[in-house]
């Protein structure tokens, strides 16, 4: 029978049949970019943390589990005690790994360490596990503690980081908790102990974790209905499609139309019913409105949990490469790029590029422009002899995400309104598909990452080089051309 931990009991707690698939099946895991980049963080920040106390000692034995349960007794029997790293405790059949502990008036602290800049709710359930596998092995526990990253707070510098982790008061809140866990235990061992759990893909497939089984479940459930009522958008649409799947209805160009009574969802079901794309030609005539020259901007962005670069916070977006195309009056393109690999602070480079770049007059045009609006502002506090132009830069920003949002959708879109679902929709050749690894930002942050670890060779890092500059260039030239399409519009809202 095999062991059980609290990665596995939380693994249950999400799906049973993503506990029974992690242990019978592991060959069928896939992990998406998002996923490698958060254990790197969680990694980065349990070194962070340990950091702190030097005298500290890292239970790593190389001989397995059995080894660390034998050395960790010895360490907790030590006189006087010292914080203890990855202490390895055992109950029932349950293992785990704490951590930090730390001794404390006779007994320990538990601190469980987090990359998040806040407590989640599914944390209370993981720390609750640890405590009573803790307890149950005869550990006097004088608290129980979640550690997650300042957000506010400010690298200085030189690997000092004090002050990077925010320490929360846990022992109220998981006591009741922690009588739970042995159930879970019981349950989760009978669910090992049987054949593959029957579960119908639904929430937990995305909560509070991307489950890397969803592509063995997606292909288990078989062929699905084109356009289906999972696509309807937003919190209203995922709750509507819930019920819907509850009453039979799977594709949504068979749901009736009556049942649709936010207008949104109602446009989306229609649309995507009658097959005809719905351009409001109003957004012909706020496009068409705006002066030129046309700067369609792009950032891509990097934020460390722990904080390399002295100046910079925990999980603070820092651009180090952006794209534009310039679109003048008279129909020339003029792209513009800015990327720096070398793994250094790049964000005085990119300020000062930005500046030589972009025009001094016209509009500057983004997709969600919240995010690049964020992004400049951000440069420019940090530079404040770049201040006012990057301000200026700043205040001509134009967001086409709300036009699309109220005055187009295809079909096609599948519910998003994003760039990459947009462009394919619009008849201009684009789609991030075809860009090969990095189609994302996720996976530009995953090539970014690779191209300044020391390890990279050079052959690879030209490779991911560029390919981060098709994916930034295509995002900006697609402005331009959704730009053009929807300007194309004439009253009837028809294309050209």
């Amino acid at each position: 029978m095999p062991r059980l931990s609290k990665s596995r009991l939380v693994e249950f707690r999400q799906c049973p049949k993503r506990l029974w698939l992690q242990v019978r099946h592991p060959e069928l895991r896939e992990d998406a970019a998002a996923t490698r980049l958060a254990f790197a963080a969680g990694h980065s920040v349990g070194e962070a943390a340990r950091g702190l106390y030097p005298e500290g000692v890292l239970v790593e034995p190389a001989e397995g589990l059995g080894e660390a349960l034998r050395l960790t007794r010895e360490l907790v029997a030590q006189v006087p005690p010292r914080p203890l790293f990855e202490a390895t405790f055992e109950h029932r059949g349950v293992l785990m790994r704490a951590d930090l502990l730390l001794p404390q008036d006779g007994g320990w602290t538990l601190a469980e360490v987090k990359s998040s800049g806040s407590v989640k709710g599914h944390y209370l359930e993981d720390v609750a596990i640890q405590r009573w596998v803790l307890e149950g092995a005869g550990l006097p526990l004088k608290g129980v503690e979640l550690w997650h990253l300042d957000t506010g707070w400010t690298y200085p510098g030189g690997g000092r980081y004090e002050g990077l982790l925010m320490r929360h008061d846990l022992d109220a809140a998981t006591r009741g908790i922690a009588a739970q866990v042995s159930g879970w235990a019981a349950a989760a061992a009978a669910t090992l102990e049987g054949g593959e759990p029957s579960v119908a893909m639904g929430e937990q497939c995305n909560s509070p974790f991307n489950c890397p089984f969803a592509a063995h479940c997606a292909a288990q459930a078989g062929a699905q209905p084109e356009y289906p009522v999972t696509l309807l958008p937003g919190n209203a649409g995922k709750r509507l499609a819930a019920q819907l799947i509850a009453e039979g209805h799977l594709d949504l160009r068979r749901v009736p139309a009556d049942r649709f009574t936010e207008a949104d969802l109602a446009l989306v079901a229609r649309v995507t019913r009658e097959g005809e794309p719905w351009i409001d030609p109003m957004a012909a005539r706020i496009v068409r409105a705006l002066p030129y020259p046309r700067a369609c901007l792009d950032f891509e962005t990097i934020g460390f949990a722990v904080p390399v670069w002295p100046g910079t916070r925990p999980w603070q977006q820092l651009p180090f490469q952006w794209s534009c195309h310039v679109e003048h009056a008279d129909g020339r393109l003029e792209p513009l790029e800015f990327l720096d690999l070398s793994g250094a602070d790049p964000s005085r480079g990119c300020a000062e590029a930005l500046v030589r770049a972009i025009p001094a007059d016209g509009v500057v045009i983004a997709y969600n422009a919240g995010f690049e609006r964020n992004v400049i502002n951000q440069l420019a506090r940090r530079f404040p002899d770049l201040g006012e132009p990057l301000t200026r830069i700043a205040q001509r920003l134009f967001d086409l995400l709300p036009v699309v949002r109220s005055h187009y959708y295809h079909r096609d879109m599948m519910g998003s309104r994003s760039i990459k679902a947009v462009l394919p929709t619009i008849g201009a050749g684009l789609d991030h598909a075809s860009l090969g690894e990095v189609q994302d930002g996720t996976a530009a942050q995953a090539a970014y990452m690779e191209c300044i670890a020391p390890a990279t060779s050079p052959a690879r890092r030209r490779e991911l080089e560029a390919g981060l500059r098709r994916y930034c260039a295509l995002d900006t030239l697609g402005l331009v051309e959704l730009a053009r399409f929807l300007a194309g519009t004439d009253e009837a809202g028809r294309t050209p």
